[in-house]
Order: C-alpha cells, then structure tokens, then sequence
C-alpha cells in the first residue's frame, strides 16, 4: 500500500475570478485525497467507527465517515485513504490468510481489499439495510456480515456468492463475531437478546436474553469458552458459551459501552465507553484494573496481535496507543473531527474557523495549514461569527453544565476574551453588525438580545443594549443587512421578522413557511432576504415589500443548520447556496431561483456553508465531521 498522489485539477471558467489555491498548495497532503468531484481539500478526517490491526502489526485501518484510512503504527503517519463516497464505514475485518480485508458500509455494501495493495477487490451487495459488523471465518473462506435489517448474511470468500442469511433477530443486529475455532457465530441486537449460531447450517443454537440491553458490542475469549457482551446500560455481560449461564456482570461505566475486547492472552477485558473512558478488568476475578480517559466518547478498541499495545478511537478526535505492560499512552493520532457544526471566513479570507464540539480550529486558508486550536472549559463550539475586523470571534455556547454564554476569543493568540451572559436561556444563533459595534444572539426562549462590543479593552464585553421578545419559539438564526440598518431573525414559530437594528422596532413579519425556520442570510446588497427550515423549500423575500421574489424553490431535504446558517450568498450577490439534511450542497441563481449546481460528497447532513469572500471557493461543513473546500472556478453549471 503506497500513498496516494495528489490529484490533478483541471480548470473551466464559469465565475469571473482568481483562485487564491493552486493545486499543490495544502501543506497536508492527506486533505487532497479520497476527495469527491469538485472539492479541491477536505478538513476533518471523519468520525471514528471502527479500528483493527493489520496481520502484520505494522498498519492500522480505521474505518470512517469517509472512508478507510490507513497509518503506520510506528510513526502515526497516514499512508493511504481508500474514500467510500456517498456513505460511510462502520467496521473492518481481515481474512484468516492476510490477504484481503473486508470494510462494511452502512448503505448495506461490503468491500472487499487487497490488503498489499489497497485495490477494491470487490463489492457485495446485501439483502438491505446498513452493513454493521464484518467478520472472516478463522478457517473458512467465508464472510458474515451484520445488518440494520435484523439479518446475518454469509458469503463465499472466493466466488463472492451469497451462501446463507440467519435470521431470527427481531431488532436490527449490531455486532457479530465468529468463535476462535470458527464453529460458532454470536450475534447481538437491538432486541435484547444475544444468540449463538452454528457457523455451517445457520442454525441457531442459543438464545440469549439480556434484559432492556439494546446490545451493540460483543466479542469472545481466546479460548472461545466464553462470551462478552455489552450495551446502552453501561455494564459488561460475561456469559459461558457452553451453557448460556451469565458468570459476571461487570459494573462501572456509568454511559453505554461501544466497544469490548479480549487481551490475546484472555486475562483482560477492555471495555470502552459513552463516558469517556476505557476500563480494564480482570476476568478471573470481575476486578476493575485500570481506567484510561479521553476527552470525549471512546468509540472503538482493538487489542494488537501481540496484547502489547491497546488502540482506541474517540470522539476527541483522536487514535490513541497504550501500552498494556502499564497502560501509559504512546502514541497519538489526531485529526479526527466529528460533527462539524459551524464555519466562518475571516474577512480577509486568510483564515477558516470551524467548530468541532470542544474546539474551534483554525487553518490557513491558502494552505490548509493548522494555526490555532482553541479550546474552553464547559465551552462547545457550535455557532461562531469572525468579528468584521477579523480580530475576534464569537461562539455560542453549549454545555452539559447548562453554561449559557456567547464567548469571544482573540484569533491571534486564542485568549478568552470574556463573556455575555444571560443564565435565562440557550443561546442558538449569533451575528456581527457590519461595524462590530454590536454582537446579536437569538435565544431558545424566542428572544433575541443586542449586546455592545466594546474596542480597544482587554476584555470586549459591553453592556446589554436591547431584548427583542416579539417571537413565540426559539430564534433559530438571525442576520444584520450589509449596511446594518436592519436585523432578521427565523424562528421555530414559522416566521421570520424584519427589525430596525437601532431602535429594536419590528418592521415586519414574513409569513409562508409551515414549519420551523432554520435559516436566513441577506443579499449583499440587502434587497434580499432567503430563508429555508424544515419544510423542504427555500424562499426569497423582498426586503421592502415582504413579498416573495418568486414562488418557494423545492429543496431536497430540509435546509436545518441548527446553529449556524446552511445559506449564503455569493459575496456579488448572484448566487446563493443551501446546504441540506440530504447531504447535498445546491447552488441556485439569486435572480430566478434556478438550480445552477450540486456538490456531492459528505454523507451526513450539511451544517453550514460559507463563501470565500474573494467568490473563489464555497465551503461546507458536516456532521460527518468534515469540511469540504469545493472550487468554484472549476466549476461547470447545469446543462
């Protein structure tokens, strides 16, 4: 397996303007790999699935939001991305032999690879239903398959043939493994029961029931004399495979487990957790021996061949190595984002921001290169807004302690810069008036909030100027004209009101949309204004009138960043974009509301989008853990 080469662009005309990017500009090659058509970088290299070991022990694969990447044990160093667009990979197997390894996707496809070379070897098409576990046969050439639709399909290896489907899980199954000496598959489901199966007739040999456990990881010992199990209670279930007797319930984690494994030598048992942790018990005894922490959900774990080491993959973006002899961290991965809530230029286009939950990143624009990661305590970054100046930026937070704030950090050294607080309710939404001067948030409690901000103070948190309070439901965005004369707001109340941005007085109240707004962003030129929410269309106001421009554009799925805007305009005003629950990301003419492109390759919703403001590239952001930089001077219109 080799790198990947960087991809060549080729170029067509269709916006009058420069790229500030040159092919070969990102300082991280990995960015440019994998990419789908159009996009010129990605950042984020997706949430964290599943990881194993390579026979070899010198390579790991990690399954992900966009694919399957593999790293070098020793160094941490990507080698290679193998992209499963338009989906995402939920788990990794590797064949008795080395040779081939298997990656389920959850649009119920299964690839299979070339594990020396990294070629898609072939791909297997399931009954239905998102593929969950995969699993080789230790002795057979054969394949099984979990499945969303409740059934375990086997496949023959060598003609790529289905064989067998199990059924009798009355829930989708989550997890399934073969037993060491391959006689024997165990299964766990959503329907609270575990069962064993013979690996030959599919017949089912053992039903087990595991009272209100949705179970989603299972694993068996060495000497396939017994089985773990685990799920949405937070406590490891030890079960003898003979008799189906439980012989230990291991109590601790105080979230559900994602993920239990075996130590090579069957006197461990690792268990990771919603809770952060990884525990480690004895299995003699039941005892707890050891607890490793991350800074978020610890998704995944998997023991190296040799029980030397230990790997987990979190949602604090990290892989982590841990040596076993002392449970010390070795090694650690990172650039793993998950949920990408919000992103921002900065107006000089030199910087990208984008919010990851606890973190807000920042890159060079140009390069891709990483400047700055700011993190806070209690702190979640889900809405930010770049300041006009570019000096600072503001994040609306959300917190498990029930903190309610928006924070200003300063974009050159990520000094916290201090807060408005109003502990009355969330805040959802936030927006820089075009002279800084001013900072608006919209509320879950339908209020919306003036605050000043202060210059030329060490900290910039001014008074309370106003509350506007005319809403019935949250204020889901808001958005300041060009000139900063007006203020808009969207609502869960299906309504979105025209302010005077001075005096506070309601101007108007635009009516149309059956469900809750989500998203709104003014014309540059403030004649415009377009909304979109969850009815699935998307609706452009005349700013003087109230009147639409022309009637509700349909929208393939609904326009719903919660926390930030899944519109924008083009900074001349020509074209606007929408980023959709669908996954798709739409670009429509201002002037006709016709469709004019669609950017396919994040396969969670889209949460927010955001144009360069040199119009040389639109960049979207996911749940999926990513943001996509797509090039707009690359780009051909619809025919």
């Amino acid at each position: 397996m080799r790198k990947m080469n960087p991809f060549r662009f080729v170029f067509f005309t269709f916006f009058v303007v420069s790229s500030i990017f040159t092919p070969n500009a990102f300082s991280e090659a990995y960015t440019r790999w994998g990419l789908p058509a159009d996009a010129k970088a990605r950042f984020g290299k997706g949430g964290i699935f599943d990881i194993k070991y390579f026979p070899d022990g010198n390579k790991i694969a990690v399954a992900t939001t966009v694919g399957t990447w593999i790293y070098d044990v020793q160094t941490g160093e990507e080698i290679d991305l193998l992209p499963a667009h338009a989906t995402y990979v939920r788990s990794v197997a590797f064949s008795p032999d080395g040779n081939l390894f298997a990656t389920g996707n959850n649009d119920g496809r299964i690839k299979l690879w070339d594990t020396h070379t990294g070629q898609n070897e072939a791909t297997l098409v399931g009954p239905g239903g998102g593929v969950s576990s995969v699993a080789f046969s230790p002795k057979a050439q054969i394949l099984a398959s979990g499945s969303f639709d409740r059934t375990i399909q086997l496949w023959d290896v060598h003609t790529r043939e289905p064989l067998k489907t199990l059924r009798g899980h009355e829930g989708g199954v989550y997890c399934m493994a073969y037993s060491p000496d391959g006689e024997t598959i165990a299964s766990g489901a959503r329907d609270s029961t575990l069962r064993l199966w013979h690996a030959s007739t599919g017949e089912q040999l053992t039903t087990i029931v595991v009272p209100d456990v949705w179970i989603r990881t299972i694993a068996f010992s060495p000497d396939g004399k017994i089985v773990a199990c685990a799920g949405n209670t937070g406590m490891v279930y030890i079960y003898d495979v003979a008799t189906g007797e439980r012989l230990k319930t291991l109590t601790g984690h105080d979230r559900y487990i994602n993920a239990v494994a075996f130590s090579p030598d069957g006197r461990t048992l690792a268990s990771a957790s919603h809770d952060n942790t990884i525990r480690l018990w004895d299995i003699n005894t039941g005892d707890l021996l050891k607890t490793l922490n991350h800074q978020s959900f610890v998704t995944t774990i998997a023991y190296s061949a040799d029980g030397k080491t230990l790997v987990s993959g979190s949602y604090d973006s990290t892989v982590r190595f841990w040596d076993s002899s002392d449970w010390k961290l070795l090694k650690t991965i990172t650039g793993h984002t998950y949920r990408v809530y919000s992103i921002a230029y900065s107006p000089d286009v030199d910087k990208l921001a984008y919010g990851t939950g606890h973190k807000l990143q920042l890159r060079n624009s140009h390069t891709g290169e990483f400047l700055k990661t700011i993190t806070g305590y209690g702190t979640h970054f889900f809405a930010v807004a770049f300041s006009p100046d570019g000096k600072t930026i503001a994040n609306a937070v959300r917190s498990t302690s029930n903190v309610r704030k928006v924070r200003l950090w300063d974009v050159q050294t990520g000094r916290f810069m201090g807060s408005f607080v109003d502990g009355t309710s969330q805040p959802i939404c936030i927006d820089f008036s075009p002279d800084g001067g001013t900072l608006a948030a919209g509320y879950r409690d339908g209020s919306i909030r003036l605050w000043e901000v202060r210059t030329g103070e060490r900290l910039l948190i001014g008074d309370l100027l106003r509350t506007l309070s005319e809403h019935a439901q949250a204020v889901n965005a808001i958005a300041f004209s060009s000139d900063g004369s007006r203020l808009a707001s969207g609502s869960s109340d299906n309504t979105i009101m025209l302010w005077d941005a001075n005096s506070g007085k309601r101007l108007k109240t635009l009516t149309g949309h059956s469900e809750p707004v989500y998203d709104i962003v003014f014309s540059p030129d403030g004649t415009r204004l377009v909304s979109g929410g969850d009815d699935d269309a998307i609706r452009v106001w005349n700013v003087e009138t109230g009147e639409l421009r022309f009637p509700p554009i349909p929208h393939s799925g609904k326009v719903t960043a919660l926390t930030s805007s899944a519109l924008a305009f083009s900074p001349d005003g020509s074209i606007f974009a929408s980023g959709s629950s669908d996954a798709g990301v739409y670009l429509w003419d201002s002037q006709t509301g016709k469709a004019i492109h669609t950017f396919v390759g994040h396969v969670f919703s889209v949460s927010d989008v955001a144009f360069s403001p040199d119009s040389a590239t639109l960049a979207s952001s996911s749940i999926d853990g990513t943001v996509l930089l797509w090039d707009l001077t690359t780009l051909v219109p619809n025919q």
